[in-house]
């Protein structure tokens, strides 16, 4: 008996298959998820606080 490869390997057609889109720290972006985008750059409501930190320099205080 011969296995076939292609379904030992889980193998599966890249090109017919889309590519999920990936938010800016490469994240999984679904329908259903919150997001913004940032001068075409795709963030994950989640990481929105990390984005603004890391990469814009934003500083969070609380004042209480």
């Amino acid at each position: 008996m011969i296995e076939n490869p292609m379904i030992l390997n889980n193998w599966h057609d890249k090109l017919t298959e889309p590519e999920t889109p990936k938010d800016f720290f490469g994240d999984e972006v679904t329908p259903v998820d919150d997001y913004v985008i940032d001068c075409g750059a795709v963030i994950l409501r989640e990481n929105l606080d990390r984005y603004l930190r890391e990469q814009l320099g934003f500083k969070f205080k609380n004042e209480q």
